[in-house]
């Protein structure tokens, strides 16, 4: 893996984990690299808070806003996070985890990570291996 795809990650993986532990709810996120290889965290400013947008719009925001960035040369790579549902086994009942999806431009394809969680009933939660998916 590129060790600028690895930072993302690491980025990504820390701070969905924070926010986990800490609050007990995930939200959409992002993360990139700059021309330089720095990582910045990338959120969407919610001034309304009347009108809080759907889960789908804020990860369609943050692509789009990464993508063009991208596009004009600005950052070499981002990442999304956002919350997902798995059934991992036939028959399973659905996992909660927090899908990572990145790209770079020095690399074709990343695979799809994954962090599952629980959430206890004491509100806490409980983190699982991260694992990924070949695209």
């Amino acid at each position: 893996m590129n060790p600028e795809v690895e930072k993302l990650l690491e980025h990504s993986i820390e701070y969905a984990s924070d926010l986990l532990v800490e609050t007990g709810e995930s939200y959409p996120f992002g993360a990139f690299i700059d021309t330089i290889g720095n990582v910045h965290p990338l959120e969407m400013e919610v001034t309304d808070t009347k009108n809080m947008p759907k889960i789908g719009q804020v990860i369609e925001a943050l692509t789009i806003y990464c993508e063009g960035e991208l596009a004009e040369g600005k950052l070499k790579g981002y990442a999304l996070a956002y919350e997902v549902r798995l059934q991992l086994e036939e028959g399973a009942a659905p996992q909660d985890a927090i899908a990572f999806e990145m790209k770079h431009i020095e690399q074709e394809s990343i695979d799809l990570f994954y962090l599952p969680y629980s959430t206890l009933q004491d509100k806490k939660v409980e983190l699982g291996n991260i694992f990924a998916v070949k695209r």
